[in-house]
């Protein structure tokens, strides 16, 4: 089975859950569970130089917001965008970013098709799509 997952780079150490064998629904999870340590090598190559690499999933599957989601998907998504976001508000300065790209397993190498900057709190407009193999930085800005 093809799995999609996403990632997340950033210059803060977070700290991460090992892998549960047993599913939590509906539950943002930050450490390996699709990926391995070639993987996230991989992506901080390619993708960011940030220090520190994380896989990040919610209810086991990568990050997106696509117009070819169904609408119960597509919210799922972005709830999980937003709590994503607010953990991230907890360890980053005003002026520190995360960077988000999320792609199909043993798709890391491939060129990134578009980059976005957003900020970390109020970054989401209606209908909007951040889709697979897009490099999404969100910045925390003055408070």
């Amino acid at each position: 089975m093809v799995s999609m997952t996403s990632y997340i780079g950033l210059n803060v150490e977070l700290p991460v859950r090992e892998y549960e064998e047993e599913s939590r629904e509906k539950t943002l999870y930050i450490g390996q569970s699709f990926s391995d340590q070639g993987s996230l090598e991989e992506i901080q190559e390619t993708k960011f130089p940030e220090k520190y690499v994380y896989e990040v999933t919610f209810d086991w599957w990568g990050l997106e917001l696509s117009q070819y989601q169904d609408e119960e998907m597509y919210e799922e998504n972005k709830q999980a965008l937003h709590l994503l976001c607010d953990q991230m508000d907890a360890y980053l300065r005003p002026g520190e970013y995360f960077y988000l790209y999320t792609c199909w397993i043993g798709d890391e190498s491939n060129l990134i098709e578009g980059e976005i900057s957003l900020p970390l709190k109020d970054w989401y407009r209606e209908g909007m799509e951040l889709r697979e193999q897009t490099l999404i930085r969100f910045v925390k800005n003055e408070s």
